[in-house]
């Protein structure tokens, strides 16, 4: 648990630590495969609860939020090295130098945040699914009503806050891990993190408009 705190309070003095330490794999594995967990539960309440909105026969419904439950697991697994390899070529542009491995690893502790997103989104989507399948909405309809629902709003908001605070820590993980100086590594973060926060955003303002 001191280690988790250390991470989310303290990061740039957390890696300097780990980078006298071999590189463990143990714990930021944990870490994402719990996001990816909590990914796919949620994806199974939602599809279930949309297909069930739409009048969808009990067994598809249920293969439909199986296979969308089964995709967002392995996508979460997946976006771990692909957002490694997005921070680590672009820091290569400010003479990052350091393993790909090492920086792997600190990365996966940057989802510390985004798991306590992924629980807060969880309530928030089981909030949500009961009145979806209450109601007999086309996916047209169903797509709106999530916009305006004021729960999945805040819920967005929320999710730009901890993408931040992850943000913040792949920051001072890359800085250590590539042995960059800081305007390099907010750089090599900056820009990938900030292009899905402008989009999340932009979602949020159309649908609150």
């Amino acid at each position: 648990m001191s280690e988790i705190i250390n991470v989310l309070t303290n990061p740039d003095s957390f890696f300097k630590e780990k980078m006298t330490e071999r590189i463990q794999f143990k714990m930021p594995a944990l870490i994402v495969v719990l996001n990816a967990l909590m990914g796919a539960i949620s994806g199974y309440i939602m599809v279930k609860a949309i297909l069930s909105s739409a009048a969808v026969g009990g067994g598809f419904a249920g293969a439909g939020a199986i296979f969308v439950a089964v995709g967002g697991f392995l996508g979460v697994l997946v976006l771990w090295p692909i957002y490694t390899a997005v921070f680590y070529g672009l820091s290569a542009l400010f003479g990052g130098e350091g393993s790909f491995k090492r920086s792997l690893e600190f990365v996966g502790y940057g989802y510390i945040p985004v798991l306590l997103n992924s629980i807060f989104g969880l309530y928030a989507i089981n909030q949500v699914s009961d009145s979806l399948r209450a109601s007999s909405a086309n996916p047209a309809q169903i797509a709106q009503m999530l916009s305006n629902d004021p729960i999945m709003q805040v819920a967005t908001l929320v999710g730009i806050i901890f993408q931040l605070w992850s943000a913040n820590i792949w920051i001072f993980g890359l800085k250590n891990a590539r042995n960059l100086n800081l305007r390099g590594a907010l750089i090599s973060v900056g820009i990938p993190i900030g292009l899905l926060i402008l989009y999340s955003l932009i979602s949020y303002i159309g649908g609150i408009a």
